[in-house]
């Protein structure tokens, strides 16, 4: 299948430290791709490459009158810190929308990084959304992985929970499971509870709960203003959709008054 990878400056291997790639494509109430998108933001990470794949859906972008083809992106941050993280953040405009695709960009991506790192990353990890019944105030955030050495280093933080059995779809799950499976570097993968409500595209709060993990972790300077905002638009969207659910549910009153048709 096509794919077509176009780099936005050079980076010397040498000089890369520590690196670490974050994955967040869309997915459940955008919780992965917002997560992710809002550290990209913050550290103002810099456009490294961008990626044509035809195994992304045949939708043209507009954004502001300007019309696009969808693509992935990476995008990436140096550290200041002497025993930091470089950051290579990858997000899309879509997911691959059959397996092969998944697999296939899954496969040239992870030897693409490789050979751009000269095989120095630390880990792949990747965010999503974990569908829930009930949702704690602060959302768990759920661990699972391709090193369960790794996975037990996440899981001394607050808020958290080992991810025991079940299915991760897409590339957010597939990039971790092949990176690690394939000998590029450990893959990782961060799951927050969300609830499935019709009326909510976003779920900032369940973003929040993974970048503050991401935080403590890897000690990022985070904003977390615009997901402050986001939350209380949400808060908003939800109180009114609770308030219209709760009028439809009110049974008829019965009308006594003299003008009534029911005596």
């Amino acid at each position: 299948m096509y794919i077509n990878i176009e780099k936005k400056f050079d980076i010397k291997p040498e000089d890369i430290k520590n690196p670490v790639i974050f994955v967040g494509f869309p997915g459940i109430a955008l919780v992965g791709k917002l997560a992710i998108t809002s550290i990209k933001d913050s550290i103002k990470a810099k456009k490294f490459l961008k990626i044509q794949y035809f195994d992304f859906p045949a939708k043209s972008v507009v954004e502001g009158g300007d019309l696009q083809i969808p693509t992935a992106q990476v995008f990436y941050k140096t550290t200041e810190q002497e025993d930091g993280n470089d950051f290579f953040i990858l997000t899309a405009t879509y997911q691959p929308q059959t397996p092969e695709g998944v697999f296939e960009f899954s496969k040239i991506f992870c030897e693409e990084m490789d050979k751009i790192t000269g095989g120095k990353i630390k880990m792949y990890l990747s965010t999503g959304a974990m569908i829930t019944d009930i949702v704690h105030d602060t959302p768990l955030v759920y661990v699972c992985g391709t090193d369960q050495d790794l996975v037990n280093t996440f899981l001394e933080f607050d808020n958290t929970k080992l991810y025991e059995g079940g299915y991760i779809s897409g590339a957010n799950g597939i990039i971790p499971a092949y990176a690690g499976n394939n000998n590029f570097a450990p893959g990782i993968c961060l799951l927050a509870e969300t609830l499935p409500l019709p009326m909510m595209t976003l779920d900032p709060r369940s973003s929040k709960a993974l970048v503050s993990l991401l935080k403590d972790y890897f000690s990022i300077e985070m904003d977390f203003s615009t997901l402050n905002e986001k939350i209380k638009e949400m808060e908003s969207v939800f109180e009114s959709f609770k308030k219209q659910a709760d009028h439809f549910m009110k049974p008829p009153q019965d009308d006594k008054g003299a003008d009534s048709y029911f005596r």
